[in-house]
Formats: C-alpha cells, structure tokens, sequence
C-alpha cells in the first residue's frame, strides 16, 4: 500500500504536497446516487475527473470519501491547494509544481501498479493562481485515463462562476456532478447517527429535536448549508449538555440558538405582557399596539404563512407619532437589541429609477448578512416604482436573488412600511376625533377613509396601491394630543436630568412651568406640526442647550435650576403672544 513505499526518497512533491484521504468519521446517509454518479465518471476510459459542484458545508468531501468505501482498487489521496502554492511561491512556478506532481503521480501508477485518485477540494484556488498553472493541468486531465490517475475536483457554484467557467476547456474535462443539500429526512438520519456517535441518542425519544433542529436552522442560518449548520447545532448542544448536565430538549435547543444566532425562539406570546411593555415605550397608540402584538401571537404561534416574512405591517400616521419608536420596540422585543437587528432604508434615497441596482443589492446583502430583522422602509410613498417591484416580490415570495445570483430568504424578516400618506385624514382625526389613549375608538370610525385615501394619493406623495394588497395589516396612528407630548416631554426631561447628575454631578431643579411653556405654549395638535418628534426637539432647542451652556461656563456649580421667565399665554388668555424664555442658574 501507498503508506509502505518510501515517499520522501521515490515521491517527494505527492508525499508532501498530498496525504491519504481520511476515512469518514461518520455515517455517509443519503448519497448513493451520488456516489454511483462519481464511480462511473471515475471508471471512464479517458476523460476520468469529476468536479463537485456544491454550497459549502453540504458534503463534498464526505461524498468522495464514501465512494473510496466501495472503491478499495484505488488509493485515494487527498491534495492540499495551500501546501502546492506555499511550495511554488510563486505563480510562475505553480505550473512546474504541478507538472511535477502529476508526474510522480504517474510514475507511482506505473511502479506500484495502483491507480490514483488525486482528491483537489477549493480547486479554484488553482485555477485562478496563474494562467500557466491552467495550462499545466490541461493536458494532465485530458490524459487521465491513459496514465492512470484520477482527479476529482470540487469547489462552490460562486467559485465555479467566477474563476473556472470562463475556461472551456477546462471545463470540458471535468464532468461536472452537482451536490443539492440533503432533505430533512436525511439530514435527520446524519443527525440521529451523530448522536449515536456522541453517546447522547437515548436523551432523544424520538426525532423531534432533530427535525426541530433542522428546521430553525433552515430558517435562521440561510447562508449555511445542510448538514453542516445541523450538525454544528446538535454539536454545541451536546457541549453544553456535558457541562452543565442539562437534558437535550427543546429549551436547551433554544438556548444554544440564542447563544449562537441571538434568536429567541423559545419565547412565548403573552399578548397582554407584549402590548404593555409597547405601551411602555409609545405612549397613546394603544391601537397600534395591540395590532402589532396580534401579529406577534401568530409569528411566535407559527402559524403565520410560511411562503412569505413572518409578517407584514403598514405603519401610516403622520410625522412624529411613533411608528419609528414602535419598529424599534419590535426589534427589541424579538431580538433584544434595536440596533443590530432592525435594518432601516430611508426610502427618499431611491426615489429615482436609477436608484433600483443599487436598493435591491444593499437589501439582499443586509439580509443575507442577518437573515433574522426587523426591517424598516420608512416613507415607503417616496420610492421609485421600480424600487416597489423588489418589495412586490419580497411580500408576494419572501425571497431575492442577489448580485452573486444566490437565492437571499426573507421568510425570517418581520416588515414594517411606514408613509405619510394620507395627510388630510389625520388632520381631520386631530381636529375632530382627538384620544388620549389611541384605543382606536375614534380612528375606527375613519379606518375606510384611511385605506381609501392611503391608495388615492397622488404625486410625490402616492402611496403604490399594489403593495396594500400583499400588506398583513394596516396599522394607523393616532395625532398626538398635547397631553400625550407632555407625557413624552416629562420622560424625556427626566432622563437629562439624570445624565447631568451622572456625567456632571450636578442637581437639576425644574420648575414645573417648564412643560407648560413647551407642550402648552409653543406646542401644536396639527397633525403636520411634528408630534412628538417636534416636541422633543423643543425640548433640545430651548433646554438641554440652555443647561449644556450654564455647565460648561460654570464648572464648579453643584446644583442648578430651569425656570421659566415672563408671562405664558396659557395662564393668561388675554395675552395674543407670549415673551417667555427658558433660563438657567444656580441654586444658592
């Protein structure tokens, strides 16, 4: 055998450019067709190489490695790319490197009377070293069978297009097999093997972990292929079980995923806990809410529609009345974390055609990246019709391809639309149909006006109507009275006091006409004056600058105050204008 001859003496470059396949270290399932497809290539008389076209992690090696099983009259070696370039050091050389290892190769068939079979894995990073080194495997290919050696070459389909394609006749000898990812009834049969292997299969009573580990794992990790993401999930599992003698159930699975993907798929939909802690976050939208949370008990219950996002809302309101806030309490809420996993496109920056490659090849790879988000379009009404095609097909099909032609799912996103469209009808609802809770009592009694004036836009304002038929539901806003921006300011107020004292070791008095004069004074129940967005920025404008300014001309104070000074027009209705003003001083 291969491991008795003198190597170093006989076959310097195959003894230390190659070594013998390893034997699998587990169970090949599933891959007898395959491995048929491979043999009978290898048993062709002249063109006898194969190239393995697959997605990393779905077995390639474990199929070549189950074809030398049943193939015991060859010797199977396996070829480093990375030991053959580090040995040429150069690209020129690559090709004499290669000459000569397939020629020790032949020289080996012919003295130890044993056919080979030279097993290159990544094989585009011989193609795409240098033009020459092409060359030199060419003619080596084209003669395999003649000289007795067979090559089996294997890389992905990214790699294949990019670096092997182009080359025709290399092509041309290689018959090409294509590797498709196990179903899950095999990828079940892996994972029951490994268990068995791991000495953890009498922990399973029968295979509804295994076939719950396929099944998030196809749902959350995408970009990995079967089985390995499987198998790296029971593994883990198996890690943490041995550690802290945990069963392998459900919650453990749950946990391995939140620990490696940040996933909480154990969480459980308690409608009226979610809804309060919305309300915490967005005050007086407790229609809103409550939708949102709907939606959440069918996702989380999995019986949403598995063929599209795991759901799909409208936020429409105008300007300021928290749907933003309302979208990160969602991605903070699901993810635990509003920063990582909420994806947001300013959807002004591709109102032109133009702008379409460049939307679609930004989406793609954000979520391919993060296939589990929350995904914000804010102002959807401003994109181009092209732009709203690629968001017809992510609703309708939950899916894009990509700039590298890879299928990116979107069937983990949870997607929220916001538009200003609509403007008229809410400034009726400010007028007329005032809430101070949201409930949607009021906004109930204009829901058909909303829809229909939402679909009747027109201009640089219309809202694409196509898209209301894809959308789960339609989530509308309540304007904001001034008691509720008031409620929004305190908090806000609050908070900056509390960063002074922290950053500044400074006390901060407030005088309670402070709110009055922003909320009553200067503030605005017309649905275009900003909400709570223009509330707050008072707030920055007219106070925290104020206190930021007293700070960094009075080091040394320890304890401050914000009053009001001149008369308010809401103490005094007489009073056509009010000459107020914010000041800040010291606390003698």
């Amino acid at each position: 055998m291969f491991q008795q001859v003198q190597l170093n003496e006989r076959y310097r470059l195959l003894s230390k450019l190659s070594e013998p396949l390893k034997k699998a270290e587990r169970d090949i399932v599933g891959r007898e067709h395959e491995t048929t497809q491979l043999l009978a290539s290898l048993s062709r008389p002249e063109l006898c190489n194969a190239l393995l076209l697959a997605e990393a992690g779905t077995g390639k090696t474990a199929l070549v490695q189950a074809t030398m099983l049943v193939d015991k009259d060859r010797l199977y070696l396996e070829v480093d790319p990375a030991r053959m370039i580090s040995e040429a050091g150069t690209a020129e050389n690559m090709a004499a490197i290669l000459k000569g290892l397939f020629d020790e190769a032949e020289d080996f068939v012919r003295n130890e009377r044993h056919e080979l079979v030279l097993f290159i894995d990544e094989f585009h990073q011989v193609a795409q070293l240098s033009d020459a080194a092409v060359e030199a495997i060419k003619p080596v290919l084209a003669a395999s069978g003649t000289r007795g050696i067979r090559i089996i070459a294997a890389t992905t389909y990214e790699e294949f297009h990019k670096h092997i394609s182009p080359n025709q006749p290399l092509v041309e000898r290689l018959q090409r097999i294509n590797l498709n990812p196990p179903d899950q009834s095999t990828t079940i049969k892996i994972l029951q093997g490994m268990a068995e292997r791991y000495g953890v299969a009498d922990e399973f009573y029968d295979d509804h972990i295994f076939r719950q580990i396929y099944e998030y794992t196809q749902r959350y990790m995408p970009a990995s292929a079967q089985p390995r993401k499987s198998i790296l999930v029971l593994d883990s599992m198996v890690g943490w079980s041995r550690l802290t003698h945990r069963p392998m159930d459900r919650d453990l699975l749950s946990d391995v995923l939140m620990e490696t993907l940040n996933v909480n798929v154990a969480f459980k939909v308690d409608g009226a806990k979610i809804k309060k802690q919305l309300d915490e976050k967005v005050f007086s939208q407790e229609w809103a809410t409550s939708a949102v949370a709907r939606r959440l008990q069918l996702a989380v219950a999995d019986l949403n529609d598995k063929g599209k996002p795991m759901a799909s809302l409208l936020f429409t309101g105008s300007t300021g009345v928290g749907k933003t806030e309302l979208t990160k309490q969602l991605a903070k809420l699901l993810f635990g974390d509003d920063q990582r996993h909420l994806i947001r496109f300013d959807m002004t920056e591709y109102a032109e055609d133009s702008s379409f490659a460049a939307f679609r090849s930004e989406l793609t790879k954000r979520v391919w990246d993060l296939s589990h988000a929350v995904l914000l379009f804010d102002e959807v009404e401003k994109a181009s019709a092209m732009v709203t095609r690629v968001l017809l097909q992510v609703l309708d099909d939950g899916r894009l391809n990509d700039d590298n032609n890879r299928e990116v799912s979107f069937l983990n996103t949870y997607i929220v639309l916001t538009t200003n469209a609509g403007t008229e009808i809410y400034k009726s609802i400010s007028q007329y149909a005032a809430d101070d809770t949201g409930s949607g009592k009021q906004l109930m009694e204009y829901e058909k006006l909303i829809r229909r004036s939402i679909s009747s836009t027109t201009g640089d304002n219309r809202f694409p109507p196509e898209l209301l038929g894809r959308i789960d539901a339609i989530v509308p806003f309540q304007p904001l009275s001034l008691p509720t921006q008031q409620k929004i300011v305190r908090k806000k107020l609050r908070q900056m006091v509390q960063e002074v004292f922290v950053k500044h070791n400074v006390r901060v008095d407030v005088d309670a006409r402070v709110l009055q004069y922003l909320i009553e004074d200067k503030g605005d129940t017309d649905s275009d004056a900003g909400g709570a967005r223009a509330a707050v920025a008072r707030l920055t404008d007219e106070v925290t600058t104020a206190v930021a300014t007293f700070l960094n001309e009075h080091p040394s104070e320890r304890r401050i105050r914000i009053d009001v000074v001149g008369d308010l027009v809401s103490d005094d209705k007489n009073l056509l204008s009010s000459d107020a003003y914010i000041e800040v001083s010291a606390v003698r």
